[in-house]
């Protein structure tokens, strides 16, 4: 029931929500990249956003759709020539947003209402996280297909600086997160 409460609140507030992440990016001294972009475009993207952290909610989305959307938002994000680190802090302040509203709501005004969200509120930071692994993953894909394309540096040396670690599976990232992400 709170669930659908929050769910339909978040529906019908996700313009106010938008504006409320728009306002922040353009007040901040580190959006310089999306602060280029006009107010009507900046609060499309965070709409839509929202839709999908709603359609993520709703249906406890296909692991495959949410890393889609988020690889896709990585790859126009590379080639908008928007820094990394801009749009890490745009998540931030996207979920610094929603959870000032979910306060400012009485959501989690008490105990039991709390340990009822629980479930929700983890999907939600899972959503986020989830945000932060594929935008930056698909950003640092298509940086070095690039670089790679300039043949300034061999491909060992590219590999060697731009992907140290090793990139997670989606089996691994399933295994991880599987149970508290509503992953299917």
């Amino acid at each position: 029931m709170l669930a659908n409460k929050f769910l339909s609140l978040l529906r019908s507030n996700r313009a106010r929500l938008g504006e409320q992440w728009v306002k922040r990016l353009r007040t901040s001294e580190h959006m310089q990249a999306f602060q280029k972009m006009s107010d009507e475009e900046l609060q499309r993207r965070t709409e839509r956003f929202y839709d999908n952290l709603v359609m993520w909610l709703e249906e406890g989305a296909l692991h495959e759709k949410i890393k889609t959307y988020f690889s896709r938002v990585g790859r126009e994000r590379y080639h908008e020539r928007i820094p990394l680190e801009e749009i890490n802090l745009s998540i931030i302040i996207g979920k610094t947003v929603l959870w000032r509203f979910i306060l400012s709501e009485g959501f989690l005004a008490n105990a039991l209402a709390i340990y009822q969200a629980l479930e929700m509120l983890t999907m939600i930071y899972n959503f986020f996280d989830m945000g932060f692994y594929y935008i930056g993953e698909e950003y640092m894909k298509e940086m070095y297909e690039q670089i790679s394309r300039s043949k300034k540096f061999t491909e060992q040396e590219l590999k060697d600086h731009l992907f140290p670690g090793k990139l997670a599976t989606n089996k691994e990232l399933e295994a991880m997160f599987g149970i508290n992400l509503g992953i299917k």
